[in-house]
Protein backbone atom coordinates (compact mmCIF):
# COMPACT_ATOMS: atom_id res chain seq x y z
CA UNK A 1 0.00 0.00 0.00
CA UNK A 2 2.81 2.42 0.90
CA UNK A 3 4.58 1.67 -2.38
CA UNK A 4 1.35 2.24 -4.32
CA UNK A 5 0.81 5.54 -2.56
CA UNK A 6 4.36 6.58 -3.34
CA UNK A 7 3.91 5.85 -7.02
CA UNK A 8 0.59 7.73 -7.02
CA UNK A 9 2.16 10.84 -5.44
CA UNK A 10 5.07 10.76 -7.88
CA UNK A 11 2.62 10.50 -10.74
CA UNK A 12 0.66 13.48 -9.46
CA UNK A 13 3.84 15.53 -9.13
CA UNK A 14 4.77 14.62 -12.69
CA UNK A 15 1.34 15.64 -13.98
CA UNK A 16 1.51 18.92 -12.08
CA UNK A 17 5.00 19.72 -13.34
CA UNK A 18 4.08 18.77 -16.90
CA UNK A 19 0.69 20.46 -17.03
CA UNK A 20 1.99 23.61 -18.77
CA UNK A 21 3.08 21.46 -21.72
CA UNK A 22 -0.58 20.60 -22.29
CA UNK A 23 -1.85 24.14 -21.68
CA UNK A 24 -2.84 26.46 -24.50
CA UNK A 25 -0.63 29.59 -24.66
CA UNK A 26 -2.85 32.67 -24.40
CA UNK A 27 -2.24 36.41 -24.81
CA UNK A 28 -5.06 38.50 -23.35
CA UNK A 29 -5.46 42.02 -24.76
CA UNK A 30 -8.22 43.89 -22.92
CA UNK A 31 -9.24 47.25 -21.47
CA UNK A 32 -9.72 46.13 -17.84
CA UNK A 33 -13.46 46.81 -17.74
CA UNK A 34 -15.77 44.99 -15.33
CA UNK A 35 -16.21 41.83 -17.38
CA UNK A 36 -12.47 41.74 -18.12
CA UNK A 37 -11.80 41.19 -14.41
CA UNK A 38 -13.94 38.05 -14.59
CA UNK A 39 -12.41 37.05 -17.92
CA UNK A 40 -8.84 37.39 -16.65
CA UNK A 41 -9.57 35.42 -13.48
CA UNK A 42 -11.23 32.71 -15.56
CA UNK A 43 -8.11 32.36 -17.73
CA UNK A 44 -5.80 32.35 -14.72
CA UNK A 45 -7.85 29.59 -13.06
CA UNK A 46 -8.38 27.51 -16.19
CA UNK A 47 -6.19 24.38 -16.06
CA UNK A 48 -5.59 24.41 -19.81
CA UNK A 49 -4.81 28.13 -20.23
CA UNK A 50 -1.21 29.30 -20.02
CA UNK A 51 -1.42 33.10 -19.90
CA UNK A 52 1.89 34.27 -21.37
CA UNK A 53 1.12 38.02 -21.55
CA UNK A 54 -1.59 40.54 -20.70
CA UNK A 55 -1.80 43.82 -22.59
CA UNK A 56 -4.00 46.80 -21.79
CA UNK A 57 -5.89 48.61 -24.53
CA UNK A 58 -5.70 52.04 -22.88
CA UNK A 59 -7.86 53.58 -25.62
CA UNK A 60 -10.69 51.67 -23.96
CA UNK A 61 -12.38 51.82 -20.56
CA UNK A 62 -9.43 51.71 -18.16
CA UNK A 63 -6.58 54.19 -18.11
CA UNK A 64 -3.08 52.75 -18.44
CA UNK A 65 -1.65 52.96 -14.90
CA UNK A 66 -4.68 51.65 -12.99
CA UNK A 67 -5.17 49.03 -15.68
CA UNK A 68 -1.65 47.72 -15.12
CA UNK A 69 -1.94 47.84 -11.34
CA UNK A 70 -5.30 46.08 -11.30
CA UNK A 71 -4.09 43.40 -13.69
CA UNK A 72 -1.10 42.57 -11.53
CA UNK A 73 -3.25 42.51 -8.39
CA UNK A 74 -5.69 40.08 -10.02
CA UNK A 75 -2.82 37.82 -11.11
CA UNK A 76 -1.71 37.65 -7.48
CA UNK A 77 -5.26 37.07 -6.29
CA UNK A 78 -5.57 34.04 -8.56
CA UNK A 79 -2.63 32.39 -6.82
CA UNK A 80 -0.09 32.75 -9.66
CA UNK A 81 2.42 34.25 -7.21
CA UNK A 82 5.47 32.57 -8.72
CA UNK A 83 4.52 32.90 -12.40
CA UNK A 84 6.00 35.78 -14.40
CA UNK A 85 3.38 37.23 -16.73
CA UNK A 86 4.43 40.34 -18.69
CA UNK A 87 1.86 43.13 -18.42
CA UNK A 88 2.01 46.24 -20.62
CA UNK A 89 -0.02 49.12 -22.04
CA UNK A 90 -0.55 50.35 -25.55
CA UNK A 91 -1.44 53.86 -26.71
CA UNK A 92 -3.86 55.98 -24.70
CA UNK A 93 -5.77 57.00 -27.84
CA UNK A 94 -7.45 55.27 -30.81
CA UNK A 95 -5.64 55.12 -34.15
CA UNK A 96 -8.00 57.76 -35.48
CA UNK A 97 -10.96 59.71 -34.20
CA UNK A 98 -11.64 61.25 -30.80
CA UNK A 99 -14.12 58.74 -29.39
CA UNK A 100 -14.05 57.67 -25.74
CA UNK A 101 -16.12 55.60 -23.34
CA UNK A 102 -18.22 57.60 -20.82
CA UNK A 103 -16.05 58.94 -18.02
CA UNK A 104 -18.15 57.25 -15.32
CA UNK A 105 -17.37 53.86 -16.89
CA UNK A 106 -13.67 54.66 -17.01
CA UNK A 107 -13.62 55.66 -13.35
CA UNK A 108 -15.39 52.45 -12.38
CA UNK A 109 -12.86 50.42 -14.39
CA UNK A 110 -9.93 52.21 -12.79
CA UNK A 111 -11.26 51.60 -9.26
CA UNK A 112 -12.53 48.00 -9.67
CA UNK A 113 -16.02 49.21 -8.70
CA UNK A 114 -14.45 50.25 -5.36
CA UNK A 115 -13.88 46.62 -4.38
CA UNK A 116 -10.61 46.62 -2.39
CA UNK A 117 -7.75 44.49 -3.65
CA UNK A 118 -4.29 44.03 -2.19
CA UNK A 119 -1.72 45.92 -4.30
CA UNK A 120 0.81 43.79 -6.14
CA UNK A 121 4.58 44.09 -5.96
CA UNK A 122 4.83 43.05 -9.60
CA UNK A 123 6.41 45.59 -11.94
CA UNK A 124 4.67 46.20 -15.24
CA UNK A 125 6.70 46.37 -18.43
CA UNK A 126 7.54 49.77 -19.90
CA UNK A 127 7.46 48.30 -23.40
CA UNK A 128 4.60 48.97 -25.77
CA UNK A 129 1.84 46.37 -25.81
CA UNK A 130 2.55 45.59 -29.49
CA UNK A 131 6.16 44.73 -28.64
CA UNK A 132 5.09 42.55 -25.69
CA UNK A 133 2.73 40.61 -27.97
CA UNK A 134 5.58 40.08 -30.44
CA UNK A 135 8.01 38.92 -27.74
CA UNK A 136 5.46 36.54 -26.22
CA UNK A 137 4.75 35.03 -29.65
CA UNK A 138 8.46 34.62 -30.35
CA UNK A 139 8.97 32.67 -27.13
CA UNK A 140 5.91 30.44 -27.54
CA UNK A 141 6.59 26.84 -28.57
CA UNK A 142 3.27 26.42 -30.36
CA UNK A 143 0.63 28.62 -32.05
CA UNK A 144 -0.93 31.10 -29.63
CA UNK A 145 -4.53 32.01 -28.90
CA UNK A 146 -4.81 35.80 -28.94
CA UNK A 147 -7.91 37.22 -27.25
CA UNK A 148 -8.91 40.87 -27.68
CA UNK A 149 -11.78 42.24 -25.62
CA UNK A 150 -11.26 46.00 -25.84
CA UNK A 151 -10.72 48.42 -28.72
CA UNK A 152 -8.36 46.80 -31.25
CA UNK A 153 -5.73 49.55 -31.10
CA UNK A 154 -2.95 47.30 -29.78
CA UNK A 155 -3.74 44.49 -32.19
CA UNK A 156 -3.67 46.81 -35.21
CA UNK A 157 -0.33 48.30 -34.15
CA UNK A 158 1.15 44.86 -33.51
CA UNK A 159 0.11 43.79 -37.04
CA UNK A 160 1.68 46.92 -38.48
CA UNK A 161 4.98 46.45 -36.65
CA UNK A 162 5.26 42.67 -36.93
CA UNK A 163 3.31 41.41 -39.97
CA UNK A 164 5.31 38.16 -40.05
CA UNK A 165 3.88 37.20 -36.65
CA UNK A 166 0.53 36.25 -38.18
CA UNK A 167 1.63 32.67 -38.78
CA UNK A 168 2.12 32.22 -35.03
CA UNK A 169 -1.56 32.81 -34.22
CA UNK A 170 -3.81 29.79 -33.75
CA UNK A 171 -6.88 32.02 -33.47
CA UNK A 172 -7.76 35.62 -32.69
CA UNK A 173 -10.93 35.76 -30.62
CA UNK A 174 -12.47 39.25 -30.61
CA UNK A 175 -15.25 40.52 -28.40
CA UNK A 176 -16.73 43.28 -30.48
CA UNK A 177 -19.13 44.33 -33.15
CA UNK A 178 -22.58 43.19 -34.18
CA UNK A 179 -23.82 41.87 -37.50
CA UNK A 180 -27.58 41.54 -37.12
CA UNK A 181 -28.28 42.51 -33.49
CA UNK A 182 -28.88 46.20 -32.62
CA UNK A 183 -25.89 48.25 -31.48
CA UNK A 184 -25.26 49.11 -27.83
CA UNK A 185 -23.86 52.66 -27.99
CA UNK A 186 -27.09 54.15 -26.64
CA UNK A 187 -27.26 53.59 -22.88
CA UNK A 188 -30.09 55.68 -21.34
CA UNK A 189 -28.22 56.81 -18.21
CA UNK A 190 -25.06 57.77 -20.10
CA UNK A 191 -25.51 58.30 -23.85
CA UNK A 192 -29.18 59.07 -24.37
CA UNK A 193 -29.79 60.64 -27.77
CA UNK A 194 -26.63 59.25 -29.39
CA UNK A 195 -27.12 58.85 -33.17
CA UNK A 196 -25.40 55.45 -33.49
CA UNK A 197 -27.77 52.46 -33.38
CA UNK A 198 -25.65 49.95 -35.30
CA UNK A 199 -22.24 49.65 -33.56
CA UNK A 200 -20.76 47.98 -30.48
CA UNK A 201 -18.54 50.00 -28.12
CA UNK A 202 -15.16 48.31 -28.66
CA UNK A 203 -15.35 48.70 -32.43
CA UNK A 204 -16.93 52.17 -32.24
CA UNK A 205 -14.10 53.66 -30.15
CA UNK A 206 -11.39 52.70 -32.68
CA UNK A 207 -13.03 51.67 -35.95
CA UNK A 208 -9.89 52.22 -38.04
CA UNK A 209 -7.99 49.71 -35.90
CA UNK A 210 -10.83 47.21 -36.20
CA UNK A 211 -10.95 47.57 -39.97
CA UNK A 212 -7.19 46.94 -40.21
CA UNK A 213 -7.54 43.80 -38.09
CA UNK A 214 -10.51 42.47 -40.06
CA UNK A 215 -8.54 42.96 -43.29
CA UNK A 216 -5.42 41.18 -42.02
CA UNK A 217 -6.38 37.62 -42.94
CA UNK A 218 -6.05 36.21 -39.42
CA UNK A 219 -8.15 33.22 -38.22
CA UNK A 220 -10.70 35.44 -36.44
CA UNK A 221 -13.60 34.34 -34.25
CA UNK A 222 -15.96 37.25 -33.62
CA UNK A 223 -17.89 37.17 -30.35
CA UNK A 224 -20.22 40.12 -30.89
CA UNK A 225 -23.60 41.24 -29.63
CA UNK A 226 -25.28 38.64 -31.83
CA UNK A 227 -24.20 36.01 -29.29
CA UNK A 228 -23.40 37.96 -26.10
CA UNK A 229 -27.02 39.14 -25.90
CA UNK A 230 -27.88 35.57 -24.86
CA UNK A 231 -25.68 35.66 -21.73
CA UNK A 232 -27.27 38.36 -19.59
CA UNK A 233 -26.10 38.50 -15.98
CA UNK A 234 -29.29 38.32 -13.90
CA UNK A 235 -29.98 38.46 -10.18
CA UNK A 236 -30.35 34.66 -10.28
CA UNK A 237 -26.95 34.27 -11.93
CA UNK A 238 -25.44 36.42 -9.17
CA UNK A 239 -27.26 34.50 -6.45
CA UNK A 240 -26.10 31.15 -7.83
CA UNK A 241 -22.52 32.39 -7.92
CA UNK A 242 -22.69 33.63 -4.31
CA UNK A 243 -23.69 30.17 -3.13
CA UNK A 244 -20.57 28.63 -4.69
CA UNK A 245 -17.82 31.00 -3.46
CA UNK A 246 -14.78 28.97 -2.35
CA UNK A 247 -11.68 30.90 -3.53
CA UNK A 248 -10.27 34.40 -3.15
CA UNK A 249 -10.96 35.07 -6.84
CA UNK A 250 -14.58 34.00 -6.46
CA UNK A 251 -14.98 36.12 -3.31
CA UNK A 252 -13.67 39.15 -5.24
CA UNK A 253 -16.07 38.56 -8.12
CA UNK A 254 -18.97 38.07 -5.73
CA UNK A 255 -18.16 41.46 -4.16
CA UNK A 256 -18.08 43.03 -7.64
CA UNK A 257 -21.53 41.64 -8.39
CA UNK A 258 -22.82 43.04 -5.07
CA UNK A 259 -21.43 46.49 -5.93
CA UNK A 260 -23.06 46.32 -9.33
CA UNK A 261 -26.52 45.14 -8.27
CA UNK A 262 -27.92 48.30 -9.91
CA UNK A 263 -26.23 47.29 -13.20
CA UNK A 264 -27.66 43.79 -12.98
CA UNK A 265 -31.11 45.19 -12.17
CA UNK A 266 -30.94 47.41 -15.27
CA UNK A 267 -30.94 44.25 -17.46
CA UNK A 268 -28.06 45.72 -19.45
CA UNK A 269 -25.16 43.69 -18.06
CA UNK A 270 -23.98 40.79 -20.20
CA UNK A 271 -21.02 38.41 -20.11
CA UNK A 272 -19.40 40.19 -23.08
CA UNK A 273 -15.66 39.71 -22.60
CA UNK A 274 -16.05 36.70 -20.32
CA UNK A 275 -17.92 34.81 -23.03
CA UNK A 276 -15.11 35.60 -25.49
CA UNK A 277 -12.40 34.02 -23.31
CA UNK A 278 -14.61 31.01 -22.64
CA UNK A 279 -15.14 30.48 -26.37
CA UNK A 280 -11.39 30.85 -26.88
CA UNK A 281 -10.83 27.98 -24.44
CA UNK A 282 -13.81 25.92 -25.64
CA UNK A 283 -14.45 26.70 -29.35
CA UNK A 284 -17.47 24.39 -29.40
CA UNK A 285 -19.32 27.05 -27.39
CA UNK A 286 -19.46 29.16 -30.56
CA UNK A 287 -22.19 28.17 -33.01
CA UNK A 288 -21.86 30.44 -36.01
CA UNK A 289 -21.24 31.09 -39.66
CA UNK A 290 -18.69 32.70 -41.97
CA UNK A 291 -18.85 36.38 -42.91
CA UNK A 292 -16.63 38.89 -44.71
CA UNK A 293 -16.86 42.24 -42.91
CA UNK A 294 -15.35 45.69 -43.07
CA UNK A 295 -15.73 48.49 -40.51
CA UNK A 296 -17.15 51.94 -41.25
CA UNK A 297 -15.07 54.99 -40.23
CA UNK A 298 -16.15 58.02 -42.24
CA UNK A 299 -14.65 61.41 -41.36
CA UNK A 300 -16.70 64.50 -40.49
CA UNK A 301 -16.28 68.19 -39.72
CA UNK A 302 -19.28 68.17 -37.35
CA UNK A 303 -18.45 65.71 -34.53
CA UNK A 304 -20.97 64.40 -32.01
CA UNK A 305 -19.53 65.81 -28.79
CA UNK A 306 -21.18 63.44 -26.31
CA UNK A 307 -18.61 60.67 -26.88
CA UNK A 308 -15.76 62.92 -28.04
CA UNK A 309 -12.57 63.85 -26.17
CA UNK A 310 -11.16 66.95 -27.85
CA UNK A 311 -8.09 66.89 -25.59
CA UNK A 312 -6.57 64.01 -27.58
CA UNK A 313 -3.42 64.87 -29.57
CA UNK A 314 -4.23 66.22 -33.02
CA UNK A 315 -1.45 64.04 -34.46
CA UNK A 316 -2.03 60.30 -34.78
CA UNK A 317 0.39 57.45 -34.07
CA UNK A 318 1.59 57.56 -37.70
CA UNK A 319 2.27 61.31 -37.77
CA UNK A 320 -0.87 62.14 -39.76
CA UNK A 321 -3.58 64.55 -38.63
CA UNK A 322 -6.23 63.02 -36.39
CA UNK A 323 -9.73 63.13 -37.90
CA UNK A 324 -13.13 63.46 -36.32
CA UNK A 325 -15.25 60.46 -37.29
CA UNK A 326 -18.95 60.33 -38.10
CA UNK A 327 -20.58 59.13 -34.86
CA UNK A 328 -23.73 57.85 -36.53
CA UNK A 329 -21.96 55.17 -38.57
CA UNK A 330 -18.56 54.66 -36.92
CA UNK A 331 -17.90 51.05 -35.96
CA UNK A 332 -20.75 49.64 -38.06
CA UNK A 333 -19.89 46.27 -39.59
CA UNK A 334 -20.63 46.10 -43.31
CA UNK A 335 -20.66 42.89 -45.37
CA UNK A 336 -17.89 43.11 -47.99
CA UNK A 337 -16.75 40.13 -50.07
CA UNK A 338 -13.36 41.73 -50.69
CA UNK A 339 -12.45 41.14 -47.03
CA UNK A 340 -11.23 37.80 -45.64
CA UNK A 341 -13.81 35.44 -44.20
CA UNK A 342 -14.11 35.21 -40.40
CA UNK A 343 -16.23 33.15 -38.02
CA UNK A 344 -19.16 35.03 -36.45
CA UNK A 345 -20.62 33.41 -33.34
CA UNK A 346 -24.42 33.42 -33.40
CA UNK A 347 -25.53 31.24 -30.49
CA UNK A 348 -24.00 29.57 -27.45
CA UNK A 349 -25.08 27.63 -24.35
CA UNK A 350 -25.92 30.18 -21.61
CA UNK A 351 -26.62 27.73 -18.78
CA UNK A 352 -23.36 25.92 -19.47
CA UNK A 353 -21.49 29.24 -19.69
CA UNK A 354 -22.47 30.42 -16.22
CA UNK A 355 -21.94 27.01 -14.62
CA UNK A 356 -18.52 26.55 -16.22
CA UNK A 357 -17.44 30.02 -15.17
CA UNK A 358 -18.64 29.42 -11.62
CA UNK A 359 -16.88 26.06 -11.39
CA UNK A 360 -13.63 27.34 -12.89
CA UNK A 361 -13.26 30.32 -10.58
CA UNK A 362 -13.84 28.09 -7.58
CA UNK A 363 -11.22 25.48 -8.51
Amino acid sequence: MIMMMKHFLLAMLFVSASWDSYAKPVIFDNDMAIDDWAALLYLLHHPKADVIAVTISASGESHCKPGLDNTNALIDLSGKLNKHIPVACGDDYPLDGYFVFPEAWRKDSDTLSDVPLKPSARVASDQHAADIIHTALASAKEPVTLIATGPLTNIAQWLERYPNDKSKIDQLVIMGGTVDAPGNIIVPLFTKGHPNTTAEWNIFVDPLAADKVFAAGLPIVLVGLDVTNSVRVTTQVAADFKQAVATDSAAFWDAVLDKNDWFIASNEYYFWDTLAVMIAMEPALCHGDKQSLRVDYQTTSAPWQQTTDNSMPDTRWDGKKRNHLEAKTAGTLVKDKTYPSITVCRTTEPARIFKTFRDTLNQ
